[in-house]
């Protein structure tokens, strides 16, 4: 397993991109979350945004596919890149990517991207697996195994997951965080 920083996402996501295969199936017993970590302090003037995070859970009133399909819409009428991820609250890699998820970057490094985000567990609660595991395969055919983090174009056609962006930013010897993946898949002629 390689060992990078953990103050940005991709970096715990590229430490913990070895353990995805071992998040197939619940560990025996469930440990608490890691407190979130802080970002570190800004120069004045440079603004500091959440995640733009958008957990789906099931709705009597509409499958998943149809909530999917209706968000994406949305984050691209709003003008954000969408990226999906699957997770459970089992899986130790998905609670660090979480903790991420709770920090805060400059806006132009993550202001542009909505997260939409799936946990096994509520769609198990509700006996709705199988709407869970028929979305997930629209980019992937491994179901069960976490976290599966993708960055879609606007017709929701994946663009790249996490493992191959690690990748990426490593040859190019950038540091592999979630905030640096999405400051380098922007577009070019998008602004800052």
């Amino acid at each position: 397993m390689r060992v990078l920083s953990l103050s940005v996402s991709l970096s715990v996501c590229a430490c913990l991109f070895a353990h995805v295969s071992g998040c197939s199936s619940p560990p025996p017993a469930p440990q608490a979350a890691p407190a979130p970590a802080r970002a570190a302090a800004q120069p004045a003037g440079e603004a500091l945004v959440g995640y733009d995070l958008r957990r789906l859970r099931p709705r009597d009133e509409e499958t998943l596919a149809a909530m999917f399909d209706r968000l994406l819409a949305q984050a691209v009428a709003d003008g954000k890149r969408v990226a999906v991820l699957f997770s459970a609250d089992w899986c130790e890699p998905c609670r660090e990517l979480e903790t991420e998820l709770g920090n805060r970057h400059k806006a132009a490094e993550i202001g542009d991207v909505r997260f939409l985000e799936l946990k096994e567990e509520d769609w198990t609660a509700a006996a709705r697996m199988d709407e869970f595991n028929e979305l997930r395969r629209r980019w992937a055919d491994q179901v069960g195994s976490y976290p599966l983090l993708l960055l879609l174009d606007a017709q929701g056609k994946r663009v790249e997951e996490m493992k191959q962006a690690i990748e990426r930013l490593e040859a190019a010897k950038i540091e592999p965080t979630l905030a640096h993946w999405l400051a380098d898949t922007r577009p070019k002629n998008s602004a800052s």
